[in-house]
């Protein structure tokens, strides 16, 4: 489906092979086109990073999650075949990550040497971390810690029997903090923790190094213990950011003494973590039919984001790819998508039938039948009641697909009528379950400010307000919290709405 998406280089070098495999573990689908010891050996890191942050976090075990919530991995190519993906060859995008509904992630499986200094593990690993992040804490955090949590985890080193190693620098980044480049960046732990005016490419760029050196030291000096806890807690309330500095580090000027010590001692903690429980990754292995290795490049391009004018070439080569296989479902489906995106609604409505007569009991199909549905309302209002049946069974085949709670609220919500209680709590089940989707937060926030209820939106748009990758949606949702702490409901239910209407043309426009 069409949306933004941020970027970030994630670099593999690995061999390449013909054959296309499918890896199933509980928090991950992977498609790669790699070979089968290269994919399971891939796979497992993956759960074991996992596994490395429930420990850290204290969290049980998950419930076997449904497909609709496991990340999706899709791995082939160069990084500059993956560039391109992206939308521009030139760009040397190592690879990309979409929080969306149903979250994926395309990544190269090699590339020439010596391109990038950042290696693969270490910045995928970065970015589930933002993942993890979302799903299990939807508090409000400051973008540094954001980063320099993710940092900490990125660099994480399995050991034997499920134990790992914390705390090990990423040494792209070490001429940064602690080497020959370190006075270039005239940056401090002071500036970093009390600044609120609208940040520079300096801040941005300090978020990783100095983000990093900050919750390094803190994790680790005995004598910090707990204030790092202290000010995450400080900053959820809404204590403003050199308040809450102050409150949980004591005198700042201490504290910059202390990281700028420990930074130029270079020797910097570390700790190996054995978990009280652990049990060796479960990964479930196939090699893909004809028909899905076939259909895969098309669900890259479609997954990653089409535009108005690609959308047509995306959809006309998935009908090509179904008159060769037009009993396979993985194939029915994605034209069901592709011919979405095209605006081909009656289209879109016969693959739809096509892929739930071949599977009835996929939420995916179903969800993707109720869309087709959904988009035809538009002209013919009598499809809003249409898609409803298709997103109630869509809901009864995966109670924990977001997509059919998302699109039972919008059937009201775009029909322009009044929206019944149990669509707004499907609403939330769907945030719920998707934290990550800035689109979902955005969309309830605005109906949290319509019913009145402030604080609840300010708890929803913070964390996207302070996000370090969405500069123009960042800007735009900081205003509408300003108006919130200014008492201003209706205002801030006004530029709320200018901003979803402004972010719909873009994507119309092809962004």
């Amino acid at each position: 489906m069409r949306r933004l998406f941020c970027l970030l280089s994630i670099l593999v070098a690995t061999p390449a092979s013909a054959e296309w495999w499918e890896a199933r573990t509980d928090h991950f689908i992977i498609y790669s086109k790699s070979g089968e010891a290269d994919t399971r050996k891939f796979a497992e890191g993956l759960e074991r990073f996992d596994q490395s942050l429930s420990s850290l976090q204290q969290l049980k075990p998950d419930v076997r999650l449904s497909d609709s919530r496991r990340v999706k991995i899709y791995r082939a190519g160069t990084y500059v075949e993956i560039s391109k993906l992206a939308g521009d060859s030139e760009a040397g995008y190592g690879g990309f990550y979409i929080p969306y509904l149903e979250p994926v992630a395309f990544v190269p499986v090699r590339e020439p040497a010596g391109v990038h200094n950042l290696d693969a593990r270490t910045t995928l690993f970065h970015e589930y971390t933002h993942h993890f992040m979302f799903r299990h804490f939807t508090g409000t955090y400051p973008s540094w810690y954001i980063e320099g949590i993710a940092e900490l985890y990125s660099t994480i080193e399995f050991k034997p029997n499920g134990a790992f190693h914390l705390g090990n620098p990423n040494q792209a980044r070490a001429d940064d903090i602690a080497g020959k480049y370190r006075n270039m960046l005239h940056y401090s732990v002071r500036q970093m923790l009390t600044t609120t005016a609208e940040p520079t490419g300096e801040d941005a760029y300090a978020r990783y190094t100095y983000g990093w050196l900050l919750t390094h030291y803190l994790a680790f000096e005995p004598s910090r213990k707990g204030q790092m806890l202290i000010y995450l807690r400080l900053i959820d309330k809404g204590t403003n950011a050199a308040d809450a500095a102050q409150q949980a580090f004591g005198d700042l000027g201490k504290l910059e003494t202390e990281v700028n010590r420990y930074r130029d001692g270079g020797k910097f903690y570390g700790k190996d973590v054995a978990p009280a429980t652990y049990r060796p990754p479960e990964i479930a292995m196939r090699k893909l039919g004809p028909d899905e290795e076939a259909i895969l490049p098309i669900v890259t391009r479609t997954k990653v984001g089409v535009s108005k004018r690609t959308a047509r070439d995306v959809a006309a080569d998935a009908r090509a790819v179904a008159a060769r296989y037009p009993t396979s479902f993985p194939v029915q489906l994605e034209l069901t998508e592709a011919e979405l995106d095209a605006e081909n609604f009656d289209a879109a409505e016969r693959a739809g039938d096509a892929a739930v007569a071949l599977r009835p009991d996929s939420a995916e199909a179903l969800y993707f039948r109720g869309m087709a549905a959904l988009a035809k309302g538009k002209a013919d209002p009598r499809q809003y009641a249409i898609a409803r049946s298709w997103f109630a069974r869509a809901h009864d085949a995966d109670v924990d697909h977001p997509g059919p709670l998302l699109g039972n609220f919008l059937t009201y919500s775009k029909a322009g009528g009044p929206i019944p209680e149990n669509a707004v709590i499907g609403l939330e089940n769907a945030y719920r379950i998707a934290p990550q989707d800035d689109e979902l937060k955005t969309l309830l926030a605005r109906e949290e400010l319509a019913e009145r209820r402030l604080d609840v939106a300010k708890m929803l748009l913070v964390p996207m307000a302070l996000s370090p990758h969405e500069s123009k949606q960042a800007k735009a949702l900081s205003e509408v919290v300003a108006e919130i702490d200014a008492n201003r409901g209706p205002a801030a239910l006004t530029k709320i709405d200018a901003w979803m209407k402004k972010a719909e043309e873009e994507k119309k426009k092809g962004d």
